[in-house]
Protein backbone atom coordinates (compact mmCIF):
# COMPACT_ATOMS: atom_id res chain seq x y z
CA UNK A 1 0.00 0.00 0.00
CA UNK A 2 1.14 3.46 -1.19
CA UNK A 3 0.67 6.15 1.77
CA UNK A 4 1.35 10.05 1.19
CA UNK A 5 1.87 12.00 4.18
CA UNK A 6 1.20 15.72 3.77
CA UNK A 7 1.84 17.89 6.70
CA UNK A 8 2.34 21.51 7.01
CA UNK A 9 4.74 22.46 10.30
CA UNK A 10 5.93 25.70 11.92
CA UNK A 11 8.12 24.71 14.85
CA UNK A 12 9.11 21.43 13.64
CA UNK A 13 6.60 19.23 16.00
CA UNK A 14 4.30 18.57 13.31
CA UNK A 15 6.95 17.47 10.89
CA UNK A 16 8.79 15.53 13.75
CA UNK A 17 5.93 13.02 13.75
CA UNK A 18 4.98 13.40 10.22
CA UNK A 19 8.32 11.52 9.81
CA UNK A 20 8.58 9.33 12.42
CA UNK A 21 5.44 8.03 10.60
CA UNK A 22 7.24 8.39 7.27
CA UNK A 23 9.86 5.92 8.94
CA UNK A 24 7.27 3.22 9.60
CA UNK A 25 6.05 2.99 6.56
CA UNK A 26 6.97 3.13 3.72
CA UNK A 27 5.48 6.47 2.58
CA UNK A 28 6.03 9.62 0.62
CA UNK A 29 6.46 12.67 2.79
CA UNK A 30 4.98 16.09 1.38
CA UNK A 31 5.89 19.20 3.62
CA UNK A 32 3.46 22.48 2.56
CA UNK A 33 4.43 25.66 2.96
CA UNK A 34 2.71 29.19 3.73
CA UNK A 35 4.48 31.33 1.54
CA UNK A 36 1.57 34.32 1.76
CA UNK A 37 3.96 37.53 2.37
CA UNK A 38 3.10 38.06 6.51
CA UNK A 39 4.93 41.06 8.25
CA UNK A 40 7.19 39.08 10.66
CA UNK A 41 5.87 40.77 13.47
CA UNK A 42 2.22 39.72 12.81
CA UNK A 43 1.77 36.82 10.60
CA UNK A 44 1.19 34.58 14.11
CA UNK A 45 -1.99 36.40 14.71
CA UNK A 46 -3.22 37.07 11.30
CA UNK A 47 -2.60 33.09 11.04
CA UNK A 48 -4.68 32.26 14.15
CA UNK A 49 -7.49 34.88 12.66
CA UNK A 50 -7.43 32.78 9.55
CA UNK A 51 -7.01 29.41 11.00
CA UNK A 52 -9.97 30.70 13.11
CA UNK A 53 -12.18 31.84 10.12
CA UNK A 54 -11.36 28.37 7.99
CA UNK A 55 -9.42 30.26 5.24
CA UNK A 56 -7.21 29.22 2.54
CA UNK A 57 -3.75 31.19 1.87
CA UNK A 58 -1.03 30.67 -0.65
CA UNK A 59 1.33 27.46 -0.40
CA UNK A 60 3.85 25.72 -1.49
CA UNK A 61 3.57 23.36 -3.57
CA UNK A 62 0.34 24.58 -4.96
CA UNK A 63 -1.11 21.56 -5.15
CA UNK A 64 -0.32 17.53 -4.65
CA UNK A 65 -1.49 14.47 -6.83
CA UNK A 66 -1.92 11.88 -4.40
CA UNK A 67 -3.65 9.39 -7.54
CA UNK A 68 -0.94 7.05 -7.46
CA UNK A 69 -1.31 6.42 -3.15
CA UNK A 70 -3.78 4.26 -1.03
CA UNK A 71 -3.82 6.51 1.80
CA UNK A 72 -3.44 10.25 2.36
CA UNK A 73 -2.14 11.01 5.84
CA UNK A 74 -2.53 14.89 6.63
CA UNK A 75 -0.16 16.31 9.74
CA UNK A 76 -1.39 19.95 11.12
CA UNK A 77 -0.32 22.46 14.33
CA UNK A 78 -3.42 23.56 16.17
CA UNK A 79 -4.10 27.35 15.49
CA UNK A 80 -6.88 29.05 17.79
CA UNK A 81 -8.10 25.65 17.93
CA UNK A 82 -8.34 24.32 13.99
CA UNK A 83 -5.78 23.29 11.72
CA UNK A 84 -3.83 25.95 9.43
CA UNK A 85 -4.80 27.45 6.67
CA UNK A 86 -1.80 26.00 4.95
CA UNK A 87 -3.24 22.42 5.22
CA UNK A 88 -6.32 23.49 4.54
CA UNK A 89 -5.22 25.14 1.46
CA UNK A 90 -3.63 21.54 0.44
CA UNK A 91 -6.57 19.59 1.13
CA UNK A 92 -8.56 21.93 -0.75
CA UNK A 93 -6.43 21.68 -3.84
CA UNK A 94 -5.55 17.78 -3.74
CA UNK A 95 -5.71 16.04 -6.76
CA UNK A 96 -6.63 12.57 -7.34
CA UNK A 97 -8.20 12.05 -4.07
CA UNK A 98 -11.93 11.23 -4.50
CA UNK A 99 -12.79 8.38 -2.25
CA UNK A 100 -9.59 7.31 -0.88
CA UNK A 101 -9.13 6.97 2.87
CA UNK A 102 -7.32 9.70 4.96
CA UNK A 103 -6.28 9.99 8.59
CA UNK A 104 -5.20 13.04 10.11
CA UNK A 105 -3.31 14.40 13.15
CA UNK A 106 -2.62 17.79 15.04
CA UNK A 107 0.32 18.55 17.10
CA UNK A 108 -0.96 21.11 20.12
CA UNK A 109 0.42 22.74 23.10
CA UNK A 110 -2.99 23.12 24.74
CA UNK A 111 -6.55 21.13 23.43
CA UNK A 112 -7.28 20.61 19.92
CA UNK A 113 -10.52 22.61 19.71
CA UNK A 114 -11.98 22.04 17.02
CA UNK A 115 -8.93 20.69 15.14
CA UNK A 116 -11.19 16.98 14.92
CA UNK A 117 -14.19 17.92 13.61
CA UNK A 118 -12.66 20.41 11.00
CA UNK A 119 -10.26 18.38 9.59
CA UNK A 120 -13.22 15.56 9.05
CA UNK A 121 -15.15 18.53 7.62
CA UNK A 122 -12.78 19.28 4.86
CA UNK A 123 -11.52 15.85 4.06
CA UNK A 124 -15.18 14.36 3.50
CA UNK A 125 -16.19 17.94 1.11
CA UNK A 126 -13.18 16.26 -0.85
CA UNK A 127 -14.78 13.41 -1.52
CA UNK A 128 -12.41 11.41 1.02
CA UNK A 129 -13.16 8.95 3.69
CA UNK A 130 -12.02 9.69 6.41
CA UNK A 131 -10.59 6.87 8.62
CA UNK A 132 -9.11 7.99 11.36
CA UNK A 133 -8.05 11.34 13.34
CA UNK A 134 -6.39 12.31 16.40
CA UNK A 135 -4.33 14.47 18.19
CA UNK A 136 -1.29 14.64 19.93
CA UNK A 137 0.50 16.76 22.57
CA UNK A 138 3.33 18.77 22.14
CA UNK A 139 4.61 16.92 24.89
CA UNK A 140 3.97 13.98 23.90
CA UNK A 141 5.83 13.92 20.76
CA UNK A 142 8.62 11.71 21.73
CA UNK A 143 6.61 9.60 24.10
CA UNK A 144 7.27 5.42 22.62
CA UNK A 145 3.45 4.58 23.54
CA UNK A 146 2.37 7.59 21.73
CA UNK A 147 4.18 7.24 18.42
CA UNK A 148 3.22 3.35 18.73
CA UNK A 149 -0.65 4.21 18.74
CA UNK A 150 -0.18 7.11 16.07
CA UNK A 151 1.24 4.09 13.96
CA UNK A 152 -1.49 1.37 15.05
CA UNK A 153 -3.90 4.07 14.43
CA UNK A 154 -2.66 4.38 10.17
CA UNK A 155 -2.30 1.02 10.02
CA UNK A 156 -5.85 0.59 10.67
CA UNK A 157 -7.00 2.82 8.41
CA UNK A 158 -4.61 0.60 5.83
CA UNK A 159 -7.28 -2.39 6.31
CA UNK A 160 -9.94 0.19 5.56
Amino acid sequence: MKICIIYHSETGNTRHVAQHLSSAFDSQLVEINDVAPHLRLTKFLVWCKMARGEELTKTEPESVDVSEYDLIVFGSPVWAFKPTPAIHTAIAQLKGCMGKPAVAFSTHGGRPGQTDETFKKWIEARGMVLAAVTNINQKDIEDAKKNKDLVALVSSAIKV
